[in-house]
């Protein structure tokens, strides 16, 4: 068990000026590092368990809080032009394989998976790997909802307004349900921008997801009233045949390393298990 490390809090000033609040847990001797991307209205204050767990497999981690959210500044669940997030992510995976001198594995959850996959199979940056926990690969959205988008594109396409997803449904840990509540710098809010920005995402990475060679991992929720699970499915046949793998947890809600502790378990070792395999790959 390595000693608890404490994480470097500082700050990257994008190439719009906005600053965005990173953490890194700096592994001494480590050579071999993890980026995450977090969910939308939430930050990476959420990823603590996380960062040990990557700490405890040998690698250093990075975890930006990306802009309109958390500590980072931007506009709640907005974006100026489509592709700030990416723009964004660049700016800091690229400075963490400098700082690490290595090329990172990519993390990413929810909306943070769907960045992170755009990322990796579009090749903004060479990634050592790609892991999705629960991705937005898909969404389900009803005809009411695509007119909404619409009129309110048309309006204010800046504009950022409530999602009214269930926080309940995020994991069966009533604590955990609790603590995101509870927690203020969560916002459940996404301007349709934004959610232009995800769709098009979506597209993009299912053109590319047969170029894409790198070993994946993907863990999905099955219960997930935050994003559809067909879309995991779908992203894991289009993948090459070889270094790629699927775990499936049928009854899990959305936040599968805050579900129940034997949910939790399950997932955290999952993780454990293709981490030690892919330290043993070239």
């Amino acid at each position: 068990m390595i000693p608890l490390i404490a994480p470097q809090e500082h700050w990257i000033d994008a190439d719009d000026g906005t600053r965005l609040f990173c953490r890194d847990w700096l592994l001494p001797g480590a050579t071999a590092a993890v980026q995450m991307v977090h969910g939308l209205g939430e930050h990476g204050g959420r990823y603590f368990s996380l960062a040990r767990l990557f700490n405890e497999a040998g690698l250093s981690v990075r975890i930006c809080d990306q802009r309109g959210h958390g500590n980072s500044g931007g506009v709640q669940g907005s974006l100026i032009r489509p592709d700030d997030l990416l723009r964004d992510l660049k700016l800091s995976f690229d400075d963490f394989s400098r700082r690490t001198e290595c090329v990172p594995v990519l993390f990413g959850h929810s909306m943070g998976g769907l960045v992170a996959a755009r990322f990796a199979t579009g090749g903004y940056s060479p990634v050592r790997a790609l892991a999705l926990s629960s991705p937005a690969l898909a969404l389900d959205m009803k005809g009411w909802q695509k007119l909404l988008l619409a009129v309110s594109t048309a309006i204010a396409p800046g504009l950022a307004l409530p999602t009214a997803l269930p926080a309940s449904r995020i994991s069966h840990d009533p604590h955990e349900v609790r603590a995101y509540r509870k927690d203020p710098l969560n916002h459940g809010k996404i301007a349709p921008r934004m959610l232009h920005f995800m769709l098009d995402a979506m597209r993009q990475v299912e053109r590319e997801a047969g170029q894409f060679t790198r070993p994946v991992l993907l863990q999905v929720a099955g219960d997930d009233a935050f994003v559809a699970p067909r879309g995991s499915r779908a992203f894991f046949d289009a993948l090459p045949s070889g270094r790629k793998t699927l775990h499936w947890y049928e009854h899990a809600y959305h936040e599968i390393f805050n579900e129940e502790a034997s949910l939790r378990a399950q997932a955290m070792q999952d993780l454990r298990n293709w981490l030690a395999q892919l330290s043993a790959q070239p």
